[in-house]
Formats: C-alpha cells, sequence, structure tokens
C-alpha cells in the first residue's frame, strides 16, 4: 500500500504491545509469554514462499537508521552485506544504554560505552571496512518523549539521501515506532523509504497484518547471510547471557535470533 505521501506510506493496524524500555520484549510482548517462536515460524515460513519483488532501489546515497545499535544489523544484515560498494550512512538514535536494567553484570554507562564499538564490529564484518556510523545520543526508552529533538537531528540527515531505511513504524518497541515515526515524517519526497520489520515477526501473524501485501523480499546472498550470522555475534551484550541473574538474559532470544540468521529479509514499502 505505498503513498507518495511520506506519513502515509503504509496503512497499518495501530494495536500493538506497549512498553516504556528497551528491554520490554522480555516480559510484555508475546515473545516474553512463550508465542514468539510459534510466531517467528509462521512469518518465515510466509517470507520463504513470498514471490521474487524485490522493492524499488533508486541506487545512491543510503541511509540506515535504527533505534539502537544492532537493530539494522538483525533487520536487514545480509541485504547490507551486498551493499559495502555504496555510500552507506548509518545512524543509531541510541547507545541502547537501558538493554539490562537491574543488571548486577552491567551499568547503562558501561552499555553506553561499548555497544557502539559493538555495532563498528558488526559492520565491519559485514564488509564495511570504514564504516560511516553517526551517534544521536538520545536516551535508550526515551524517544518517544524526544519526538521534537528526533526529527531535528534526523531531518538533516537525510536531505542527500536516494534510500531511506527506518524501523517500522508500528514495529511494537516504542523507541523504533519513535524513530520509524519521524523518519516518515523528515524524509524528502525525492527520497525512497523502506521500513524494517524488527520486533514484528516475534508478535504477529502474517494473515492479520494489514500491510502484508506490502512486504518486498530483499536479495541477499549466501556469503550475505554468512556475514550477517558473523555481524550478529559482534553484539555480545546483546546476544549472551551476562550472567544467570533474570536481569542479565540475552536481550535478543533464541526464537528472535534464529529469525534474524536464517528468515529471508523483508521491507515494508
Amino acid at each position: 500500500m505505498p503513498s507518495t505521501s511520506p506519513t502515509s506510506r503504509c496503512s497499518c493496524d495501530s494495536t500493538m504491545p506497549s512498553a516504556t524500555s528497551s528491554a520490554w520484549a522480555r516480559s510484555t510482548t508475546p515473545a516474553g509469554r512463550g508465542e514468539g517462536p510459534a510466531m517467528s515460524n509462521l512469518w518465515r515460513g510466509h517470507l520463504e514462499g513470498m514471490p521474487h519483488d524485490p522493492p524499488h532501489d533508486p541506487g545512491g546515497q543510503v541511509v540506515v537508521l535504527s533505534a539502537h545499535p544492532d537493530d539494522e544489523v538483525l533487520a536487514v544484515g545480509g541485504w547490507l552485506a551486498g551493499q559495502t560498494d555504496r555510500d552507506v550512512v548509518f545512524v543509531t538514535a541510541t547507545d541502547g544504554e537501558a538493554s539490562h536494567p537491574g543488571s548486577p553484570s552491567i551499568t547503562p554507562d558501561e552499555l553506553r560505552a561499548r555497544r557502539p564499538g559493538e555495532l563498528v564490529e558488526a559492520l565491519r564484518r559485514l564488509g564495511f571496512v570504514a564504516p560511516d556510523v553517526r551517534r544521536l545520543g538520545l536516551p535508550d526508552g526515551g524517544l518517544e518523549r524526544h519526538r521534537d529533538d528526533l526529527r531535528g537531528l534526523v531531518e538533516p540527515l537525510l536531505r542527500e539521501a536516494s534510500l531511506v531505511l527506518a524501523p517500522f513504524a508500528h514495529d511494537g518497541h516504542p523507541d523504533h515506532e519513535a524513530l520509524g515515526r519521524a523518519v516518515l515524517d523528515a524524509v524528502p519526497a525525492s527520497a525512497v523509504v523502506w521500513q524494517m520489520p524488527i520486533w514484528t515477526w516475534a508478535w504477529t501473524e502474517p494473515d492479520e497484518q494489514p500491510w502484508r501485501p506490502s512486504l518486498r523480499r530483499l536479495e541477499c546472498t549466501s556469503p550475505g547471510r554468512h556475514r550477517k550470522r558473523r555481524a550478529m555475534a559482534a553484539f555480545e551484550t546483546q546476544v549472551k547471557p551476562l550472567s544467570d541473574h533474570p536481569a542479565d538474559l540475552a536481550v535478543v532470544d533464541e526464537a528472535l535470533a534464529r529469525h534474524a540468521a536464517y528468515a529471508p529479509e523483508a521491507v515494508i514499502v
């Protein structure tokens, strides 16, 4: 359901889970109640059966925006591995410092220091020798409260973009949604926008989604998928438990990691 209006490129159901922390998925989403594997398996089967109809790529500069360091690799890392000869700018709205509230093993300041480095290493594993990463430094879990700041920071970064990738504006995570909406509001009319589902795969069913016809499967090579799996492993604070303490569980749980590693990648146009 594409549209020429940036704010209405996709007509989507707004009935989504809500939360206030970037660690919300542990307890408030269907994935946190054990439904994640079933949902992601349904989506994997649907994506594997989709016809070959890749989204329009105009060429030129690519700007990839994520709420947290790792969102972009989980969503489209395999596709990104094939874009290393292009002008690609990576923008992270937060440093992901709120991923482990109550952790006895790591503090928000330590996460703020570590997670941007994990992203750079992941992008290098995808094949970007000197990745261009712009950090906006907004508070993790607080993008909705900083909506005006977010749009003001994002808008100048999009002026030269031909292709913009941003989180799905109805992804179910408050930071993902806030950034996705800000990008749709700020993107120039000349740019093509691809919205990236990230948590969507864990709590929705394919048959229930009015935006499903707007999904387009991305082209990924086998080497690109392999590089994506190596890149995912660079996010050590997110993909591994930090200890046996409940607050130290892996944020990217097994179901989400398996989907990101092996399911076809897709975006909403």
